[in-house]
């Protein structure tokens, strides 16, 4: 009898699990149909191997759909620079390399406008460069160049206490990187500066050495007031940052919807990935959280944490018309690469020193600014990289690049395609999983997105048409997709749907069973017996698939 009342205790368990189970399955079901219109999910193709030097060209990337894309402009003005790109169409596959698993991205759109790799510096619709200085950390390095625009030859520099640097983003202002020269004529002292700039960007003194008429600068909490004191104390040729104080800043540029341009002077056409890093309640991504750049600041998202994946056809691209190709030793074909991996970074293909590949600028966003992750800094946005170098150092060259983080983890393969239905750019993106050790230990994944098989993640598109117009503020976004990793097969999480969906099968023909057999007994071992067959029968599957 007791054993009889032990059965019935279990046909109740089991007929909550499934039942439990089969509300899960629906759940799941439900939500991966919602889910799949914004979707693209990146399939495990074993054995794949890049060719960046013509993207889209690998074999494997036949085999996967595309997954159109819809774009929206940021700046949504009638006759504006925005929204020239309608559609991106999207591919995204996974592999192992020698155990190392690499993410591949594939981006195509169909080109507007002209076609030039020789990209220019963007201007406002009046002329003036959109940012003639760069972002340099607040500090005592900090100086403003005095002249008089009457006689340009003379000028007076003296440093700005940190208090009155206008921030912007946090923590930085607008500066422009001068050197300051003493020379000794016949006795006599001469201060010179070099490299000085007005807020459009042109040259002072028609590029020309300015004399320095009067001296007050802090090094370091020391304070300078004559030429013999600057000698003294080992500064001759130092570089130091002339700052744009209450000139030109990034959020001035709300005002403008357009930019100037024309059939040779054209921005680069890009291609941009934003991947999340969290910070933002997931259920509202798509709902309440567009993943472009506030206008009038210098990148700032809207909300949460990003890190964004930029390819422009210069100078970053692989294609040798572009003047600024970086070649597979980074930024010069002849040089050895300033950078290295470090050892506990697992990378077979040795990604930023491929032949025929393109780098990417790797960034992070969050709601003060965009940074530039790793590289050499005062390249136009703010630069996170070492910590232990300060702006002094990195501005006097005061440091051992090798030690700076590694800016070529992502390589790219850019390419445009003549076809019957117009010009179509095809853009590859190539990167490891995970960049843990990149850095050497010092933190610069915290910055970066980390993959896993199994796992799905917040993403946006983006495309700028440099050749139309479009650049900075101005381009053509996606909302949020989910990128969905495909576990390899013969994977253990491949298991769990295949249970779910033999549970949500099972359930209602025991509920069914439970009501309409008198022998409940009898028809529940044959179920339990059926259902233990199909899953063995899986694991058999799995377990041969994975040999």
């Amino acid at each position: 009898m007791a054993n009889g009342y032990m059965k019935i205790f279990v046909l109740g368990l089991i007929i909550v699990l499934a039942i439990l189970a089969a509300t899960y399955g629906a759940d799941y079901a439900l939500n991966s149909a919602s889910q799949a219109t914004s979707t693209v999910t990146a399939y495990y193709v074993p054995n794949a191997e890049p060719n960046l030097g013509d993207p889209g060209s690998e074999l494997f990337w036949s085999t996967i759909p595309w997954t159109t894309v819809p774009l929206v402009p940021t700046i949504p003005v009638p006759g504006g620079a925005s929204g020239h790109t309608q559609f991106v169409y999207v591919k995204a596959a996974w592999t192992y390399i020698n155990g190392t698993p690499y993410i591949f991205i594939l981006m195509k759109a169909r080109n507007h406008g002209f076609i030039s790799w020789n990209a220019c510096p963007e201007r406002t619709p009046d002329g003036q460069l959109w940012q003639p200085f760069s972002p340099v950390h607040t500090g005592w390095w900090v100086v403003n160049v005095s002249y008089s625009s009457t006689n340009q030859s003379l000028a007076s520099v003296y440093y700005i206490p940190q208090s009155e640097q206008i921030q912007y983003p946090p923590g930085y202002n607008l500066g422009n990187p001068i050197q300051i020269i003493v020379l000794n004529e016949s006795g006599h002292l001469v201060g010179e500066i070099l490299n000085a700039i007005n807020p459009q960007g042109v040259p002072l003194n028609k590029g020309q050495p300015i004399i320095i008429k009067s001296l007050y600068l802090n090094y370091s909490g020391h304070i300078i007031t004559a030429l013999s004191q600057f000698l003294a104390m080992g500064l001759n040729d130092t570089t130091w940052s002339q700052s744009a104080y209450n000139e030109f800043y990034p959020e001035d540029t709300a005002e403008y919807v357009s930019l100037f341009y024309n059939s040779t002077y054209t921005y680069p056409e890009r291609f941009a990935i934003l991947w999340s890093l969290g910070g933002v309640p997931s259920d509202w991504y798509q709902v309440a959280y567009t993943p472009h750049m506030m206008p009038g600041t210098s990148g700032a998202i809207s909300a949460g944490q990003d890190e964004l994946w930029i390819l422009n056809n210069n100078p970053r691209a692989n294609n040798t018309q572009d003047f600024g190709y970086p070649g597979n030793t980074l930024f010069s074909r002849n040089s050895t690469p300033p950078y290295y991996h470090y050892p506990q970074y697992k990378d077979p293909l040795n990604l930023g020193y491929l032949e025929n590949q393109g780098l990417i600028a790797d960034a992070y966003v969050n709601g003060s600014s965009i940074y530039y992750i790793g590289g050499m800094p005062f390249i136009g946005f703010p630069s996170i990289n070492n910590p232990h170098y300060n702006a002094w150092d990195l501005m006097n060259g005061l440091y051992n690049s090798s030690q700076l983080w590694d800016p070529s983890i992502v390589a790219t393969g850019l390419k445009y395609v003549h076809t019957q239905t117009g010009v179509y750019w095809y853009a590859e993106f190539v990167r490891t999983f995970t960049t843990m050790g990149v850095s050497g230990g010092q933190g610069m994944s915290h910055y970066q997105v980390q993959l896993y098989p199994g796992h799905s993640y917040h993403v946006a598109f983006a495309v700028f048409q440099g050749g139309a117009g479009e650049s900075v503020d101005f381009k053509s976004i996606s909302f949020w997709y989910t990128i969905y990793i495909q576990p390899a097969p013969g994977s253990s999480s491949m298991l769990v749907p295949a249970i779910f969906i033999i549970n949500s099968i099972a359930a209602p023909i025991i509920f069914i069973t439970f009501f309409n057999k008198f022998n409940i007994i009898k028809e529940l071992d044959a179920m339990s017996i059926k259902l233990s067959q199909n899953i063995i029968k899986i694991l058999k599957v799995n377990r041969s698939e994975n040999r």
